[in-house]
């Protein structure tokens, strides 16, 4: 809708007087409410940018309630305005206007300086079956394509979004359009969630709502970043995960008992091979899977126990694994075996119903609603006696029976933790995603794939569609879950893994651990380089998932997101960036030592090199089994930590700040107690490193109140210069109190 100068204020900041003929709206608290033929409209502001438009046909429009937002919905938090313009009324903020006539029920939606982001759109229509059919229209000669949707497909930019889960599988009602704005669409029930797909004539893309209400959150953003501070401001930050589980964690199905796990541990111990974490399967709590238990379920069967094969002492255990390192993660599964638990369950109501029972899934049967708030409860106290010992992660499994049980599933398991240990962060490991998980802390991962070289060139793209559609801690199983892997295959996977969110292998009871000893020698010294380097990132991606909590912007990020303005970005997804300036580019290929790698923008480092590289050209690099091509953006300060053998001893040795001259940078060093909550009350140590090109000047300063044994005190400074005649050298100096140095001229 074109802008149309107008002599009188706009603005108005609680009543507006209506000149036209047009019919009448009325301004409630919060809202703007019309009546459109058979249609009740209600526009609002949810947060300062996204706006809401509501529709219904049954009843009075009004935000609906929904589990995807971060709070109650149709609470507004954000300062608004009524703006007309002829016919039009709208809702404005600083990050634009949502205007609709209301004559015609067309609306539009702008930019702060009055631009058109969504051209003229019609209202929502009812169809004969009861759906709600929202067109947002597309900008003629535009095709029909957007990011953030979720994976499922193996291209970035997608056409259609048919909301659903799997395994690990998640799509979900939500994108975000190079036309400058991102949506979220809201039914009238989370576990039937809109679906949208490009209209016949491609000249909008439909959004097809369950019944006869819908709300589109419709929200300004002139990137994929400005995209993802918005999405995540209406639905909630990603709280910044336990230290340790930006280490490296083994998971496996299949610790055969006590003695297993303690070589096990004792073999990365005496190799060098740093770990934070093992993860456990079924055998953890009970000798054999439930697959085969009948949807009576079978006496006694241990839901809430511990396996003695594997664990005759969890108490005992639990802390002396930690004392060297190894964190504790167990798998749960959405279901109980017990049979006087599942009568109960029964009896009250709390059986998740609609789920499939099959011959090919019939434990789903035993499906647990962890939509009702009463059985929530009876679960977080049935966990108590678990939680009594070191338990710090639980691994949600095939939860897909409805779109929101994951959701629920974690709000019991974050209650539960909240009681045994207050103010601890808990860490989950979940198999999908529904909008609004990641302010649970939760993580998520690719679910049960093929170990073969196609799967894992597909899953880069898979990571990035989902971190970019808000799981900002994604994860896959490195070497693959089905099927043998081999030591090439498993050495590239883990190498790309150092540049995933979340760094985990897992293999199933029947093909060969993921232990990177059991793989020949040099797969065993490759993958060590490749754990020791994803060790020395800790600081730098810690200080990203700070990052991601205060701004909602993502640690993995495709190339499109730092360089929006590049066409050749725009799809690639075999090369991505971990923050603002680190790109890494695995070797993805079977039986290859090289690829083509495109270097955007003006200039680049071979990471940890004084090599500089053009931007703006695509270039054949070479890696040998125990390389990996990685590159640092010019004006890009780095901080790197020692490797150490587990986060517990860290900083084991001064923080390493590389600088990447070219431009100037900056960088900001974030430092907690790496375990609980206190970090959301201001319990951090910040330090901001700036480097000055002209001056060739890196200055530091530190503010915050937190001390603790993990942090850094002594720094050594690299800086590698491409007009240097020497290798670079370190200059020692202390973190503390802030200082800084200049670095000569060669």
């Amino acid at each position: 809708m074109p802008r149309i100068p107008l002599l009188l204020p706009l603005l108005l900041a609680t009543s507006l007087t209506v000149w036209s003929k047009a019919p009448s709206h009325q301004k409630t608290p919060g809202a703007i409410d019309l009546k459109i033929g058979d249609a009740s409209v209600e526009l609002s502001a949810a947060t300062p940018t996204a706006f809401r438009l509501s529709v219904s046909y049954d009843g009075k429009a009004a935000a609906l309630p929904t589990c995807f937002l971060a709070g109650p919905a149709g609470t507004a938090t954000a300062h608004w305005k009524t703006v007309t313009q002829g016919k039009s009324v709208g809702v404005a903020t600083s990050a634009g206007e949502l205007l609709i006539d209301r004559a015609t029920g067309q609306w539009t939606l702008l930019d702060p300086k009055g631009a058109t982001l969504i051209p003229l759109s019609s209202l929502p229509t009812l169809s004969a079956s009861s759906t709600l059919n929202a067109p947002i229209a597309w900008t003629p000669s535009t095709p029909i394509q957007f990011y953030g949707c979720g994976n499922g497909v193996a291209s970035l930019q997608q056409s259609s979004i048919p909301s659903h889960v799997a395994n690990g599988v998640a799509v979900i009602p939500r994108y975000w359009s190079t036309a400058g704005y991102s949506v979220l669409a809201v039914g009238t029930d989370d576990n039937k969630p809109a679906t949208a797909n490009a209209s016949s004539d491609h000249s909008s893309l439909v959004w097809h709502f369950d019944g006869k209400k819908g709300d589109l959150y419709l929200m300004p953003a002139a990137s994929l970043a400005a995209a993802s501070e918005a999405y995540d401001q209406l639905t909630g930050r990603p709280p910044v995960p336990p230290r340790w589980a930006f280490g490296y964690m083994q998971s496996r199905w299949g610790w055969k008992d006590r003695a297993y796990i303690e070589d096990t541990l004792h073999q990365f111990l005496d190799r060098k091979l740093p770990v934070d974490a093992f993860i456990f399967d079924f055998e953890w709590y009970t000798p054999e899977p439930d697959y085969h238990v009948p949807p009576e379920g079978f006496k006694n069967f241990p839901d809430f126990r511990w396996n003695p094969l594997l664990f005759p002492d969890p108490a005992a255990q639990l802390p002396d694994y930690l004392a060297q390192g190894v964190h504790f993660v167990g798998i749960r599964k959405p279901r109980l075996g017990d049979t006087d638990s599942l009568n109960m369950m029964h009896d009250k109501g709390w059986v998740l119903r609609g789920v499939s029972a099959d011959d090919h899934a019939k434990f789903h049967a035993r499906d647990m609603a962890f939509l009702n708030s009463d059985f929530r409860n009876w679960y977080a106290d049935q966990s108590q006696p678990l939680l009594k010992n070191d338990i710090y992660g639980w691994w949600n499994d095939e939860g897909e029976g409805s779109f929101t049980t994951y959701y629920y599933w974690n709000l019991a398991e974050l209650n539960a933790y909240a009681t045994a240990k207050p103010g601890e962060r808990l860490w989950t490991l979940n198999r999908a995603f529904s909008p609004g998980m990641q302010r649970e802390g939760a993580a998520c991962w690719t679910g049960d794939i093929q170990a073969d070289w196609q799967t894992f060139a597909n899953n880069p793209p898979g990571l990035l569609n989902w971190s970019i559609a808000g799981m900002t801690y994604a994860a896959c199983d490195i070497g693959g879950f089905k099927g043998e892997t081999n030591a090439e295959l498993l050495t590239r996977w883990m190498e790309a893994g150092v540049f995933y969110p979340v760094f985990r292998t897992h293999s199933p009871i029947k093909s060969t651990p993921h232990f990177p000893w059991l793989f020949g020698s040099d797969a065993e010294n490759a993958i060590r380089k490749a754990i020791d380097l994803r060790y020395r990132l800790i600081p730098y991606y810690y200080s990203l998932a700070h990052e991601a909590y205060e701004t909602g912007v993502p640690l993995m990020r495709p190339l499109t997101m730092q360089f929006p303005d590049d066409p050749k970005c725009a799809n690639i997804s075999n090369q991505w960036l971990m923050g603002p300036g680190l790109m890494a580019a695995p070797i993805l290929e079977q039986n290859s030592q090289t690829r083509s790698v495109y270097l955007p923008g003006d200039a680049w480092f071979r990471f940890g090199t004084a090599t500089k590289l053009d931007g703006g050209q695509t270039i054949d690099v070479t890696a040998k089994l125990d390389e990996t091509p990685v590159y640092v953006r010019a004006g890009t300060i780095l901080p790197l930590g020692p490797v150490v053998q587990n986060t517990n001893l860290l900083p084991g040795g001064p923080l390493e700040v590389d600088v990447y001259p070219g431009h100037d940078a900056t960088f900001a060093l974030v430092e907690d107690d790496g375990e609980t909550t206190a970090y959301t009350k201001g319990a951090v140590r910040r330090t901001t490193f700036k480097w000055n090109d002209n001056a060739r000047s890196l200055t530091w300063n530190t503010e915050g109140p937190y001390k603790g044994p993990h942090d850094f005190h002594s720094l050594k400074i690299v800086v590698f210069d491409p007009n240097a005649r020497t290798e670079p050298t370190s200059i020692p100096a202390s973190i503390d109190g802030g200082g800084s140095t200049v670095i000569p001229a060669p």
